[in-house]
Order: structure tokens, then C-alpha cells, then sequence
């Protein structure tokens, strides 16, 4: 028999979620886009100068590429260092709250939840947009942060409760007692 979450327990994985969900999603996302973005921009800079040096002199063009691709080289790497902070202290603040309120294997717990939460994460993304679309007012931000909260406490809810572990013999019913045993005989004294 599985033991039953407990209050704590369950409003420690919501509080996770939510915080450790959008912190680590930040980061995975900007993570994603930086690598796509610097592939890009690398295979179209390349592109782009051999299109130019049909047309051109590279001497005359040569050094402007160099600056931009250490320029963005630069600007990728930091960003990519950002978004691996974001996700390292989404991770860190989802185990500790965990920790904070009992679940059982809270380290365990984040690894699954935010597993979980880079598979979903990207895919969900055009959900929001495609949501944020077809609302009028509500800035696509908003819509982000409150789908990922939203996800993110049902994310780390779920891998909370499956971790949950056995039931301890103080939750289970306890069965009936077995009656005494009769006391021992004692022998008068001489």
C-alpha cells in the first residue's frame, strides 16, 4: 500500500513546480534558441560571404564578418552560460523546497519533473503562442509564464506522488491485537 501525500508535502510540489518549472524552462528554452539561432547564424554567415565574394572583393567586406562573428560569437556564449544558470537554480530551488517539505527523495523527484519538463517544454511553447493568438489583450508573456506555472505544478505534483514510497506502519490500519498471554506461574519462596 502507497503512503498518502501529505499538505506539506503536496503544497512544497506545487511551490516547486511553479518556481522550478519556469526558472528551469526559462533556461532550457533560451538554451535551444541560442543553439539554433548560432547554428544559423553561422551557416548564413558563411553563406552570405560566399554569396558576397562573387560580387565583391573579400578584402573589402572580410573584416565586417569577422567583427560580427566574434561580436555574436561572444553574445551566444554569454547567453548560453545565462541560460544554464537559470536552469541549474531551477533545479537547485526545486529540491530544496522539496527537501523543505518533506517529499520523499526530493532531489529524485526534480530530476524526473524537469526530465519531463524539457520533453514537454518546446512543444508547449506553440501552444502558448497559438493560445496567446487567439486572445485579445493578454501579452504573450503572461500567457508563457502562467502556462508553464501551471504545468510545472502538475509536473512535480505528479512525480511527488508517484514517489510517494510505502505506507509506514503509523498510516496503515492497524490489525487486531493478539490477546495476552497468561502470566507465568511463580513458585512460592522457601
Amino acid at each position: 500500500m502507497k503512503a498518502k501525500l501529505e499538505g506539506r508535502q503536496v503544497v512544497a510540489a506545487l511551490i516547486a513546480g511553479v518556481i522550478g518549472n519556469v526558472l528551469f524552462s526559462s533556461g532550457w528554452t533560451a538554451l535551444v534558441l541560442i543553439l539554433l539561432g548560432g547554428g544559423a547564424f553561422a551557416f548564413f554567415g558563411g553563406s552570405i560571404s560566399a554569396i558576397l565574394g562573387q560580387f565583391a572583393d573579400p578584402t573589402t567586406y572580410g573584416s565586417l564578418f569577422d567583427n560580427a562573428g566574434a561580436i555574436v560569437g561572444g553574445l551566444v556564449i554569454g547567453a548560453a552560460v545565462v541560460a544554464v544558470v537559470l536552469m541549474l537554480t531551477g533545479f537547485l530551488i526545486s529540491g530544496w523546497i522539496l527537501k523543505g517539505g518533506r517529499a520523499r527523495r526530493p532531489w529524485r523527484v526534480t530530476w524526473s519533473s524537469v526530465l519531463i519538463s524539457a520533453l514537454v517544454n518546446v512543444p508547449l511553447l506553440f501552444v502558448w503562442f497559438g493560445i496567446a493568438n487567439r486572445t485579445d489583450g493578454l501579452p504573450v508573456g503572461a500567457i508563457i509564464a502562467l502556462g508553464t506555472a501551471a504545468v510545472g505544478a502538475l509536473i512535480w505534483l505528479w512525480m511527488t506522488w508517484a514517489r510517494r514510497g510505502p505506507a509506514t506502519q503509523s498510516t496503515e490500519v492497524a490489525a487486531p491485537a493478539a490477546p495476552a498471554a497468561p502470566p507465568a506461574p511463580t513458585m512460592p519462596a522457601p
